[in-house]
């Protein structure tokens, strides 16, 4: 345990019983009387924290001191190496560290345990993600030193570290895109430039828990990191399950599973030890139960059925689940901070559902449809900014080329039945007559006009778009394809994202402008034209993917990493859809 009572012997008083600015201090020395750095007592006193003055009631130093290394310079610190190879003693930040504590008037900054224990944690969630290699190792030297009470070199250790900690956090808040790449970084140059302007001192628990991820029980969920690291490894494999497992089969490796199934906590302690005296294990009773459970929990169709979504989820290491839960907290952490006085939007990809969130409330949810894995929806923050009933459909080339010019060329017809013209250009809205051209010579690739889709119930983007700035053309949208929400993975758009309960959502918005001047949205809906609704209020929108986190009732929910960007994979991402790049400022 970490002990701030062992302290310089030289002229102390009871007011500086616990300072660190004495000549002989492991903080500080005199610069003009050199003394031996270890001359110790032993305070007695309580053993977890001791109050220290703030800095502005303590006494100066007796005269200007420096820090005094020589505690951490006969330890080994081998985790620097990886940290910051370019550092040149055994600490990456010396000058703000010897900065640090000069502001400090040469006090220990971590003397109180819960700050440490706060500071240890929130480490704990950056190594978890195994994205900043060395990190483990280093708060692995911290826990020696804190062992072997050499607070003092702790005390210079975890200073050091914090300022790691902070130039890492700085530096994803500004490249959100790597925590989507799933590549660990290096503490270069160019990463430790990013803790300039950080400061140490005063170091306060409150100062750490601001730097909390916000939205998530972040203790609850470091807590289920912990546990899913300690658990033994299963031994459930893909390869185990050769085909598909209806309600009433024997499953393979059926105790494996089952054990997986009550250590996930989907299946009680009394089935599984009645369920682990069987000769074999059946998809029945108990295990299927269990198994709609387990499914449930994942965002799978809860139908006890062990097919490959399931077992994919089944087989994933329990390390891996601890991984994935440390890498969705820093996610969260870097998402924007909303104002408590006006709602947000958050639409969760992987979870495939809009939630509105007003002072920290969802007050409104939905089912959405959003792009599929060729055609992802683009991570992005924004605000919607006009709302439009019985829009127009302005066909993307991609659908143009790929479905429409090859019907309309089998079928004239299709235009007519789809409500659709032709326009000469989308400068020019010239309405082409279709028979005018000769669709047999028409290339999809080279066909000059443009196609456009009137209001009405077969309109692709159904009755109301609501439309926010950004550089990918995405937005939310009704449908027509009702039936599309009854399934359970819907990643089936082509980049923009359907919203099941539209109308509701209209509705929310247009109660939320609180104007006279905005007519009733069934009022716009039932005149069957178009009708442009500009919001004065706005409503910021987050597109996020999170695969991992603990809900409100203390339970893992995991969720289909279904673009791959949870783990390494032979596709190479694309980073246009990755940026989360943000279009609206506070």
């Amino acid at each position: 345990m970490f002990n701030p009572q062992r302290v310089g012997t030289q002229r102390f008083s009871k007011l500086l019983a616990f300072s660190l600015i004495l000549p002989g201090s492991a903080f500080a020395v005199e610069s003009t009387t050199p003394v031996a750095p270890h001359s110790y007592v032993q305070i007695t006193g309580p053993e977890e924290s001791v109050a220290i003055p703030p800095v502005s009631d303590r006494e100066a130093p007796v005269s200007t001191g420096t820090v005094d290394w020589s505690s951490l310079n006969n330890q080994s610190v081998l985790s620097t190496r990886t940290l910051c190879a370019d550092a040149v003693s055994k600490v990456c930040f010396k000058p703000q560290i010897e900065q640090a504590y000069a502001e400090n008037k040469f006090y220990p900054i971590w003397h109180d345990k819960a700050l440490r224990d706060e500071f240890e944690l929130q480490l704990k969630a950056v190594a978890d993600t195994k994205m900043l290699p060395g990190l483990a190792q280093r708060i692995s030297e911290m826990d020696r030193l804190e062992n072997e009470h050499n607070d003092q070199a702790y005390d210079l250790l975890a200073t050091d570290t914090y300022y790691v900690y902070r130039a890492f956090q700085n530096y994803i808040a500004t490249h959100r895109n790597v925590l989507f790449l799933s590549k660990p970084l290096r503490m270069s140059k160019v990463m430790t430039d990013y803790a300039s302007g950080v400061d140490a001192y005063p170091m306060t628990l409150a100062k750490l828990e601001a730097l909390r991820p916000g939205y998530i029980a972040f203790k609850p969920t470091m807590d289920a990191v912990a546990k899913y690291q300690n658990l033994p490894a299963h031994t459930l494999k893909a390869s185990d399950f050769t085909r598909v497992y209806r309600k009433g089969d024997t499953l393979p490796h059926g105790h494996e599973l089952v054990k997986v199934l009550y250590t996930l906590g989907d299946m009680d302690q009394a089935n599984y030890d009645h369920l682990s005296h069987q000769a074999k294990i059946t998809n029945t009773g108990a295990v299927f139960e269990s198994l709609k459970t387990f499914q449930k929990r994942h965002g799978l169709s809860s139908d006890g059925i062990v097919g490959p979504a399931t077992v994919q989820q089944l087989v994933m290491p329990y390390t891996e689940i601890a991984r994935r839960l440390a890498l969705n907290t820093l996610r969260v952490a870097t998402l924007n901070k909303h104002s408590e006085d006006r709602p947000h939007i958050w639409v969760n990809i992987p979870n495939y559902k809009l939630e509105v969130y007003d002072k920290g409330n969802v007050v409104f949810e939905s089912k959405v449809i959003v792009g599929r894995d060729s055609r992802p929806t683009n991570l992005f923050s924004s605000a919607i900014t006009t709302m439009v009933v019985n829009p127009y459909w302005n066909v993307p080339i991609t659908i143009k080329q790929h479905d429409v010019i090859p019907k309309v060329k089998r079928n004239i017809g299709y235009l007519k039945q789809h409500n659709m013209q032709i326009l000469n250009s989308w400068r020019d809205r010239t309405v082409i007559n279709p028979t005018s051209i000769n669709w047999s010579t028409v290339n999809p690739k080279t066909f000059p006009h443009e196609f456009q889709q009137g209001p009405g119930p077969r309109n692709s983007l159904g009755r109301v778009k609501f439309l926010m700035p950004n550089d990918y053309a995405i937005f939310l949208h009704d449908t027509p394809a009702r039936g599309l929400f009854s399934k359970t993975k819907r990643d089936l758009s082509s980049g923009c994202v359907r919203v099941e309960r539209a109308y509701d959502l209209a509705n929310y918005v247009i109660d939320y402008q609180n104007r006279g001047n905005i007519p009733a949205f069934n009022k716009m809906l039932n005149a069957e034209k178009q009708k442009t609704v500009s919001l004065s209020k706005r409503i910021d929108v987050d597109f996020v993917y999170l695969t991992a986190w603990v809900d409100q009732n203390g339970k893992v929910q995991m969720r289909e990493d279904i673009y791959g960007y949870d783990s390494p994979s032979a596709n190479k991402i694309k980073n246009k859809f990755i940026t989360m790049k943000d279009f609206v400022k506070n």
